[in-house]
């Protein structure tokens, strides 16, 4: 497939995924494929509105990680930048609202969450072999003293 169209589809693909999600509160696409997938609600660098971005996840311990792949793109995503203006973030995850503050992982950590997230979803190794960058993972924890803001169980 041509790189521009593999792009544009994941683009497409990600605006449905988001409002599936969002509409459904999260009970419908949280899993795709057998994966874990939250929402990200950030807000946007440019535009100081909220965002929202379908993303895989994996847990480990008591925060959750995620890679800014871009299925290998050579720039970084958008919501990626917005984490870097504003780490305050909000996840949707298994129906339940989280407020967390993003943290992007170097050195020993970044290693251990990218091997983690790899084993959990292959294709990310082929991202990276597309890509010169280094493919950040960001690691979302949720906020100090903060509960589960909203729970659809």
């Amino acid at each position: 497939m041509l790189p521009g169209l593999r792009f544009k589809l994941i683009v497409w693909f990600s605006r449905f995924h988001m409002a599936v999600l969002r509409l459904s509160g999260g009970r419908l696409m949280s899993k795709l494929l057998g994966l874990n997938m939250l929402l990200l609600s950030s807000t946007g660098n440019l535009t100081g509105r909220l965002t929202n971005t379908p993303l895989l996840y994996i847990e480990y311990g008591d925060n959750y990680y995620c890679a800014a792949s871009f299925g290998g793109n050579d720039k970084n995503p958008q919501w990626f930048q917005n984490l870097i203006a504003e780490p305050n973030v909000g996840l949707l995850i298994r129906r339940k609202h989280i407020p967390a503050i993003a943290h992007m992982t170097s050195g020993e950590e970044r290693e251990q969450a990218w091997a983690k997230l790899v084993d959990y979803h292959p294709p990310f190794a082929q991202y990276q072999e597309r890509t010169e960058r280094v493919i950040p993972v960001v690691k979302f924890t949720p906020s100090p003293g903060s509960e589960t803001i909203y729970d659809r169980s």
